[in-house]
């Protein structure tokens, strides 16, 4: 069950990445201060205390509700909204990627073993790196192909047709793994179902694919904006460039914009199969666009996931103990660089599953999402 986001929840989530920040900023402004470090590790449990809070306000609070029923427009915006930036995943991405240096500096100490300063020079080089590929996350949301459609919406014309929330559709997909020879790999994929006039079949409305950290947001925006869709109705629109996009696209997919009567937009993908009878097949006529109407973004629900995050802050608090040995100054020498890089990789790997949980779509509402499981003909 997804549930709001609250001023409470925003409050004490904002803490615990306040508290992570200044626990790593302590390290770098007194890089070479006698151990023990109690301002490091007070900084470190006071997040763990503000975590419990946050996971515990966010489960008090109410669940993400359905918007409310609204007339049919007819009149298409021609101002849409794009993806709110999420802050939040901001701030935990970067505390994440600078977190193996900033253990690899407290384990260094005043001066440590070579092992130790090798470390901090990877690790500082690492840091910079990925602070440098997520600077996509400051940038516009939207793909260059949902780009060109909300331009063409501005400019007044879209393809468009009149649609339905059908129901969420959550697939697990069974193939053989290009990977081992006997190995199965499962694919999660979920999408939105959307009922068109005239149409014979359901259009699979997905999330925007990809692997960037700025994609990641956007991969997150049809799930987030589900449970407020449930049997609402609206205009599925296409760019009136749609041309440019299939003869390039090898994957075939057209950005598409489903825009809800109650004023809002959630921005996706739709596979070949599903807009080709539309566009090729001509049935999703040019309609105009209103510059006077806008669509707004979707309100985000909490970002928390019920299992997977409690794991993941597991794989936090489990950062932190390990880092304790060379914050007390039990160890020194090359075994504190070894007890840092465990520290620091692991602060790396459950930051960034805290902010994208491995399968996800396990955790998703099964009362919302209805499950398909599908395997490859090899495999039936």
């Amino acid at each position: 069950m997804r549930h709001r986001s609250t001023p409470l929840s925003v409050t004490f989530g904002g803490a615990v990445l306040l508290g992570a920040a200044v626990a790593m900023g302590t390290v770098f402004v007194r890089y070479d201060a006698d151990t023990p470090r109690f301002d490091i590790l007070g900084a470190l449990a006071l997040s763990g205390l503000l975590a419990v809070g946050w996971v515990l306000a966010v489960r008090a609070a109410p669940a993400v509700p359905r918007l409310a029923s609204a007339a049919p427009q007819e009149a298409i915006p021609g101002r849409l909204a794009g993806v709110r930036r999420d802050w939040g995943w901001i701030g935990a991405v970067y505390l994440a990627v600078w977190a193996p240096y900033a253990a690899a500096r407290a384990a260094y100490g005043k001066g440590g073993s070579l092992l130790a300063s090798a470390l901090c020079l990877v690790t500082l080089l690492f840091g910079l790196a990925l602070s440098a590929f997520a600077m996509g996350l400051l940038t516009d949301q939207l793909e260059k192909p949902q780009r060109l459609l909300r331009q063409d919406a501005a400019a007044g014309r879209v393809h468009a047709v009149r649609v339905r929330v059908g129901g969420m559709v959550r697939q697990d997909y069974r193939q053989p793994s290009k990977a081992s020879v006997g190995q199965v790999d499962t694919i999660n994929s979920y999408w939105i179902e959307l009922t068109a006039d005239g149409g014979t079949r359901p259009v699979q409305f997905r999330t925007m694919d990809g692997s960037s950290f700025r994609i990641r947001t956007g991969d997150k925006h049809v799930r987030d904006a589900a449970a407020q869709l449930d049997g609402h109705a609206g205009w599925l629109c296409w760019p009136t460039r749609w041309k440019e996009i299939a003869a390039t696209d090898e994957q075939r997919e057209m950005p598409a914009a489903f825009v809800v009567d109650t004023g809002h937009v959630v921005w996706g993908m739709t596979c070949e199969a599903d807009w080709q009878p539309w566009l090729r097949g001509g049935r999703a006529p040019v309609r105009g666009t209103d510059a006077a109407l806008s669509a707004a973004p979707m309100a985000r629900p909490s970002r928390y996931a019920p299992g997977a995050h409690d794991r993941s802050l597991l794989f936090v608090a489990g950062a932190a103990l390990v880092a304790a040995p060379f914050l007390l100054g039990l160890v020194s020498g090359a075994l504190a660089g070894l007890v840092g890089a465990v520290s620091g990789g692991l602060a790396l790997y459950s930051g960034l599953r805290l902010v994208y949980p491995d399968n996800v779509t396990r955790f998703m509402d099964p009362e919302l999402w209805t499950l398909r499981q599908e395997s490859h003909p090899s495999l039936r």
